[in-house]
């Protein structure tokens, strides 16, 4: 994250694309096959908050497959050195401590030319494999998303992967471009329920990270089906997203414009108190507002 002045303003760290990743790793069964092609995954989602044996590492996921060999995943949105060494001590010490093999895989969202070889890969020792979201053909994927929309055919889960992660693929549109309109179709895609709600908390996300103009926002935002009631736990995350975006691009935001969009989500104390804003800064933005 960058050192300046204007990071002091956000609440917390918010990573858009590891929300994502998250989001499908644990909600779904089927995400590590969607990345490793392997069909014989078992378990749940885990990591080092809800087990005890890896509580001491900082792991993305851990799957293991039938014959008991231990599957990492780990996600980057960048690559270096130091996280090429971090990964290869990730799978050693599950090795250490499981006695079992260990298939190391990197879910890379970031942009191209990745250099995937470095010292630790020179020598032979650590050869993770890649899901590299920028090498997957997205105007064909996209294709089949619409195809099966004009079919009515439901999407599988794998097809809402590859909606959800379609921005992020090589496709002939800009990112921003890309988002707005996948969010344009959702309400005429036939999927099932719990799917819906896991493409639309990706995109609720995705939107704030991307959009900028607060009228394309809101008119985006009336395309997602989910109601009021099941939107809302979203719409922190939302803000920071948007909030994360902004600042990541080195934007300045003055007070007249960061107020106005928090008080869509935060009360006039918690502006002050996160923001560190004088109260009374922020409560003549809400008198103006009326």
């Amino acid at each position: 994250m960058k050192n300046n002045s204007n990071y002091s303003q956000v609440p917390s760290r918010f990573d858009t694309e590891d929300e994502i990743f998250i989001i499908c790793m644990s909600e779904t069964e089927e995400f590590p096959q969607y990345i490793t092609n392997f069909n014989d995954i078992v378990g749940r989602y885990d990591n080092r908050l809800i087990s005890l044996d890896y509580k001491n590492l900082s792991l993305d996921s851990v799957r293991q497959r039938l014959n008991g060999d231990l599957i990492n995943i780990e996600h980057h949105s960048f690559i270096n050195s130091r996280l090429m060494r971090r990964n290869y001590q990730y799978s050693v010490i599950l090795h250490s401590n499981s006695g079992k093999y260990v298939h190391p895989f990197i879910f890379y969202t970031g942009s191209l030319p990745v250099e995937k070889v470095d010292y630790l890969n020179d020598v032979m020792i650590f050869n993770p494999n890649w899901f590299i979201t920028r090498e997957v053909d997205g105007n064909i994927r996209l294709n089949n998303i619409l195809y099966k929309i004009n079919e009515n055919i439901k999407l599988n889960v794998y097809d809402c992967f590859d909606l959800i992660w379609l921005p992020k693929f090589n496709i002939n549109m800009e990112f921003d471009e890309c988002v707005l309109k996948c969010i344009s179709l959702l309400k005429d895609i036939p999927m099932d329920y719990k799917l819906r709600l896991i493409v639309e908390k990706s995109y609720s996300l995705w939107l704030g990270k991307s959009v900028l103009d607060e009228n394309e926002l809101e008119k985006a935002r009336m395309c997602f089906t989910m109601s009021e009631l099941k939107l809302r736990p979203f719409e922190e995350q939302f803000r920071d997203a948007m909030m994360d975006n902004r600042f990541r691009r080195g934007i300045d935001i003055s007070e007249s414009k960061l107020i106005p969009v928090l008080l869509k989500f935060k009360s006039p104390e918690e502006i002050s108190k996160e923001c560190d804003i004088p109260l009374e800064r922020v409560l003549k933005y809400v008198e103006m507002s009326k």
